[in-house]
């Protein structure tokens, strides 16, 4: 969304279309996160009732669909928004893809490496919150933290809108 205008040039145009930076990143956060969480919600919503079909009746547990499916939903809009903030930092479109891969899975991998601490630094990841809000077996309380799956949905985005905020800087920074 931003880092191929900056390679090719056209941020110029659109900046000198829509001359306040802001309105334009806001603007471009709008349009990603909405359809990120259409498609997701879309997704998600094919997959659990093709699931629920093949599956067979009362072998697995089922959790309550329908928050999760909004919560997962809202997760990836959140995790397009990280995407589009860092692309306005770097600028650069292997830089900000790096980056970003590495802020949704870093804190998962190297929990584990801090002990006891383990549950706060994976349990700030945006993929601890995706594993409570899908109810996986794998978001037990000692490895992704105690917070339920909506405040640490809440966290991911107070985090996403840190970096939005930050991205806001190139109001200051020439094209």
């Amino acid at each position: 969304m931003v880092t191929g205008e900056y390679s090719s040039g056209t941020i110029r145009t659109t900046f000198a279309a829509a001359p306040h930076r802001g309105t334009v990143f806001a603007a471009k956060a709008t349009l990603v996160a909405a359809v990120m969480y259409v498609l997701t919600l879309l997704s998600c919503s094919t997959a659990y009732v093709v699931g629920d079909a093949t599956l067979p009746e009362g072998r697995y547990a089922q959790g309550d669909p329908l928050p999760a499916l909004f919560g997962i939903a809202a997760s990836f809009a959140v995790a397009a928004v990280l995407g589009l903030a860092v692309g306005t930092l770097v600028r650069h479109s292997a830089g900000a893809v790096t980056t970003v891969i590495g802020l949704l899975l870093l804190p998962s991998l190297f929990g584990p490496l801090f002990g006891n601490a383990e549950r706060w630094i994976a349990g700030l990841s945006p993929t601890a919150a995706l594993e409570k809000l899908t109810q996986t077996s794998d978001a037990a309380a000692d490895t992704v933290g105690s917070l339920g799956p909506w405040p640490s949905l809440l966290l991911v985005a107070a985090s996403t809108a840190d970096v939005s905020l930050a991205a806001l800087l190139l109001r200051r920074r020439d094209v």
